[in-house]
């Protein structure tokens, strides 16, 4: 990771020198107001030369003319760099309004959660303090907070990306045969979220030169954390059956150019007990020219049901509505950054700026599903990088003009990029929950009336609990966390010299 950011590092500082860019200096500079004052200087000295010269006309009277031109541009050389530098407070406040969204993914659960066409209301501050033209350095610091403007939909999709294991169908011998997989798609919806921010930052102000663009480098350190809310989710879910190939019921079949279509998972109970059954369609052998001999292999458009069935189970095939509150996260993204903020003066009263920024945050996120009850509450998951896994890149362009000598009125884009992958998930189990369930598994194993298959389908719960136990109730996965925030801006604000 470290050389991949000196790559970048190297990339941004070329491709800024050509650019128009830099956020981070002044909308005053004094340059534009020491031309006048120069201006002035040659026009009185021109005009002091020619009556000087015409009322002595002689070698020394036009030498002493000449002389005296010399004096008063050098004097005002030396002004105007003096008047070039920075120095003092600059404040500065804006409204913005972005469009962002926020995904992750999670590779071993299957899952993709989405909150897409976001919207943010944000009221910003910043303070730039610049030592001086003897000191060329400043420091930088900033904050920020937002609310949610209107609704977004949020999308928890458990189908995409392959959907969940819900049990493993084993035979007496625990082989597996087949597999039962969970397939879920819900959409709630997300209002009232807020989003809070600061950052601080130490830089070389003018570091770099080139032509009329002046690039100011500088280390720093960004937070940003923001909080979603879902409400009034909606959703449908499916269980399937994938077999392996010893298994003899088909329940998924390849439809007109081959679209994949499954049947749900059924289950059904024999009368007077036993084990139960787990059924599906089934290859027929069927005669399609009419000659009396089986000449081609065909699915049965109908589940079988076995003889003397009295029950049938679909487990977790289903529709549910949750109006409460069904998802909250928190998510926090912290860390070092470097930065080029360039000047570009246009005339003495405008100005165009535009920056790069590089970080490397830390990533966490935070989140309760309240639904959940075999998961803990109000934390239910906990999702977080390292230092290296994930990055920020931020872009801005502003143009600024003056108001007043000390004020200007500023107008800008802006651009983050958030990304973070391999991040560690956590889920905390409900305890409480799991212990119920396992004193209730073990008295029915000792009570005795199982059925064999009975007995080996409740001692791998009892035993998935065990493990649960011994993991403190918080199950961890790594590398498992694949996640994106994006945010585009239109700011407008003021900025104050003092």
């Amino acid at each position: 990771m470290k050389k991949t950011s000196c790559a970048l590092f190297n990339i941004v500082a070329l491709s800024l020198i050509p650019a128009v860019a830099g956020a981070a200096g002044t909308y005053y500079n004094g340059l534009g107001y020491q031309k006048n004052v120069g201006s002035y200087y040659n026009n009185y000295s021109n005009s002091r030369g020619g009556n000087y010269a015409s009322m002595y006309q002689n070698g020394y009277a036009q030498q002493k003319t000449t002389t005296s031109r010399k004096v008063v541009k050098k004097t005002s050389k030396k002004t105007s760099e003096k008047g070039n530098a920075k120095t003092g407070f600059v404040l500065g406040g804006g409204l913005s309004h972005e469009f962002a969204s926020w995904d992750f993914e999670m590779k071993t659960a299957g899952s993709k959660l989405t909150y897409d066409k976001l919207s943010w209301n944000v009221i910003s501050g910043e303070g730039i303090y610049y030592f001086g033209d003897s000191t060329p350095m400043q420091i930088k610091v900033g904050a920020r907070y937002g609310k949610q403007y209107g609704e977004t939909d949020m999308m928890d999709d458990d189908i995409t990306k392959g959907g969940y294991v819900n049990m493993e169908w084993t035979d007496v011998n625990k082989n597996p045969f087949a597999y039962q997989t969970g397939h879920a798609l819900s959409v709630g919806s997300s209002k009232g979220g807020t989003q809070m921010g600061f950052n601080a930052a130490f830089g070389l102000t003018d570091f770099f030169k080139w032509g009329s663009v002046k690039i100011t480098p500088s280390v720093g350190y960004r937070y940003l954390k923001y909080e979603l809310t879902t409400k009034k989710n909606y959703g449908v879910a499916i269980d399937i059956l994938e077999s392996s190939s010893s298994y003899p019921y088909i329940t998924c079949i390849n439809g007109y150019m081959g679209e994949l279509q499954c049947d749900p998972f059924l289950l059904f109970y024999p009368s007077g007990g036993g084990d139960p059954v787990i059924s599906g369609r089934v290859e027929q052998q069927v005669d399609t020219d009419g000659d009396g001999i089986a000449d081609s292999t065909q699915v049965s458009d109908t589940i079988q049901i076995p003889a003397g069935s009295v029950g049938v189970g679909t487990g977790g095939t289903y529709y549910y509505e949750q109006s409460g509150t069904s998802h909250k996260y928190e998510t926090t993204w912290m860390g070092p950054y470097v930065a080029f903020d360039a000047e570009y003066e246009i005339n003495k009263d405008n100005f165009v700026y535009g920056g790069i920024e590089i970080g490397l945050p830390i990533y966490k996120s935070e989140g309760d599903q309240p639904y959940r009850y075999d998961w803990q509450h109000p934390k239910s998951v906990e999702d977080k990088g390292s230092f290296g896994d994930a990055y920020h890149i931020g872009l801005n362009a502003n143009w600024s003009t003056n108001i007043t000598d000390s004020t200007a009125f500023t107008l800008g884009l802006t651009y983050d990029y958030y990304t973070v992958s391999k991040a560690t998930a956590k889920t905390y189990m409900n305890s409480a929950h799991y212990t119920e369930l396992y004193d209730l598994y073990t008295n029915a194993l000792a009570n005795n009336v199982l059925t064999d298959y009975e007995k080996i389908v409740l001692q791998d719960e009892i035993d998935k609990i065990d493990e649960y136990k011994a993991a403190n109730w918080v199950i961890e996965d790594k590398d498992e966390i694949k996640s994106i925030y994006k945010a585009m801006g239109i700011r407008a604000g003021i900025n104050v010299k003092f």
